[in-house]
């Protein structure tokens, strides 16, 4: 039983370590797969019928417009701010080319985090034409005009009136409409978010499947990874949003429901994820309406548009996010009168090891028993073991009159597994706790530069083992096979430990503090019940 119940526990991180790797961060529908059936029901092939697409063909001609009036001085430095967000325009192309989060800091912890790379634009824009002509219009001189809250570019050319107007309300939206007047040729555009998404952070050992693009088209959701984007990569559909983000921020676009917008081209820019929208249109006039989020990945923000975007934030697999969100609404009410992050994560482990207590309680309590009774079922085993049926009978007899369930050990650990996978990517994503100092971690978000508590909880994982491994005169009262079973897992006492340090050691300490903490509570709750029955 000793062996079964260090299997459950070694099975639960194993499956966590794949699920959360491997399983969780993967889209519900494959982008081949949709790709072909967008493909095949929609439109016709990509080279003929969608210039825009990132394959050129022969026929399409790149260019900037004919502008009409060219005497526009440039300025690239139009400001559009409030209270968190800082944007930074040029009347070059209309185009952004800065967006400063004032709350939240870079790794250097005094530089205000800005979401685009160095020399980097947004919202770029190109014209499609009935011709196959593509109309460039980033380097295009635009007028603008700035009001309250707002920035309006205008450029005249020869095939009509282009405008693009920026509102910054509160927080972290900014809404952006497209005007395309008098354009008799126009078949379609494309925004273009191709600049990527700056790096914030000093760790970026996970970028690869940290850093993604995250949509919604057809209400199913896909997800590239960086480690994905070795090639361009293909939505096609109504896209309901679209996102970039990395570990904490994201830079997200939310079309009103009127647009057609028909395909997202994902793909990497300087080791960083990007993308590109495909906007059809069959008039000569458009006026549509986007809603942009540029900020941190904080759920409620992202989960008051009401339409999915929340999803962009790391809540662990779908049937258990309701777990992960009450967790964060708890802990932020600790937070609310606890200052200390540090000290929310330890009171919340012994709050949860608490209500878990009658669990674990009865996991270590089922599994020393069943060490204490050994002799007695080898007895049972030795005498019956010509009659399968009357041996099963007599070991039920003896495990009830005893009060021990052979599966106690095990069922109470594996009922854990929900709890660990909801408090994974809810506490390793959670912007609350970056840049958070305690004690000697410089921040919790980021892996223990010593590996102290890594170390730590493995010496503890070691302990909590040691106090259940069976006694000398338990090991002395077994049969081969039990003997056999006691060696294997004095084996894992050992292996377990080290090969939960190799785990932890590159996780958020935040994490690694909740885990450590909880495995001295077990420890400690581990020596008393094995006093208890000695």
């Amino acid at each position: 039983m000793d062996k079964r119940t260090l299997l459950a526990v070694l099975l639960i991180f194993i499956v966590f370590w794949i699920s959360s790797e491997f399983i969780w961060k993967r889209s519900q529908t494959t982008p081949e797969q949709q790709s072909v059936a967008e493909t095949n029901t929609k439109e016709l092939s990509t080279e003929t019928s969608d210039p825009l697409s990132t394959k050129t063909t022969k026929q399409e001609v790149v260019q900037s417009p004919e502008v009409i009036q060219t005497d526009i001085d440039i300025s690239n430095d139009i400001i559009l701010e409030n209270e968190v967000l800082k944007l930074r325009f040029s009347n070059l192309g209309a185009l952004l080319h800065s967006i400063e989060i004032k709350a939240y800091l870079m790794a250097d912890k005094q530089t205000p985090v800005e979401l685009l790379p160095v020399d980097e634009t947004l919202l770029g824009t190109k014209l499609q034409m009935a011709s196959g002509n593509i109309s460039n219009l980033n380097n295009v001189p635009f007028q603008y005009r700035t009001e309250e809250d707002k920035v309006v570019f205008t450029a005249i050319t020869a095939n009509g009136t282009i405008e693009k107007s920026f509102y910054l309300g509160e927080g972290y939206q900014v809404d952006m409409q497209v005007d395309i007047n008098g354009n008799s040729e126009l078949t379609g555009y494309e925004l273009q978010f191709n600049s990527g998404i700056a790096d914030t952070e000093e760790y970026l050992k996970m970028k690869g499947r940290d850093y993604k693009i995250v949509s919604q088209a057809d209400n199913d959701l896909t997800k590239f990874t960086l480690n994905k984007l070795k090639e361009n990569r293909e939505v096609n559909g109504k896209i309901d949003w679209a996102a970039i983000k990395s570990k904490y921020f994201t830079i997200a676009v939310i079309p009103e429901d009127l647009i057609d917008v028909n395909k997202l081209s994902a793909f990497k820019v300087q080791d960083s994820p990007a993308m590109d929208l495909n906007i059809r249109t069959d008039r000569n006039n458009v006026s549509h309406n986007y809603q942009m989020y540029f900020g941190p990945l904080v759920y409620n923000n992202l989960e008051a548009y009401g339409n999915g975007v929340a999803s962009v934030v790391e809540m662990g697999p779908k049937w258990l996010q309701w777990i992960s969100r009450g967790f964060m609404i708890f802990l932020k009410f600790l937070n609310s009168f606890i200052p200390s992050w540090g000290i929310v994560l330890i009171i919340f482990s012994i709050l949860l090891k608490i209500i878990l207590y009658p669990l674990t309680h009865k996991s270590f309590e089922s599994t020393t028993k069943m060490q204490k009774i050994n002799p007695l079922v080898k007895e049972v085993q030795a005498k019956y073991k010509s009659d399968p049926q009357t041996m099963n009978a007599e070991l039920k007899k003896l495990y009830k009159e005893h009060g021990v369930n052979p599966l106690g050990g095990c069922l109470p650990m594996l009922l854990q597994m929900p709890i660990l996978f909801a408090l994974y990517p809810m506490l390793r994503y959670s912007i609350d706790l970056r840049q958070t100092h305690f004690l000697w971690l410089p921040d919790l978000s980021e892996p223990d530069p010593i590996w102290a508590l890594p170390i730590l909880m493995a010496v503890f994982m070691f302990v909590q083992q040691k106090l259940m491994a069976p006694s000398q005169q338990n090991v002395e009262g077994m049969d081969e096979k039990q003997k056999a079973a006691a060696q294997s897992q004095k084996m894992m006492m050992y292996f377990m430990p080290i090969m939960m340090f190799f785990i932890f050691k590159g996780l958020s300490s935040g994490l690694v503090l909740y885990w450590t903490v909880f495995s001295v509570i077990g420890s400690v709750q581990q020596y008393f019940i094995k006093k208890k029955f000695n």
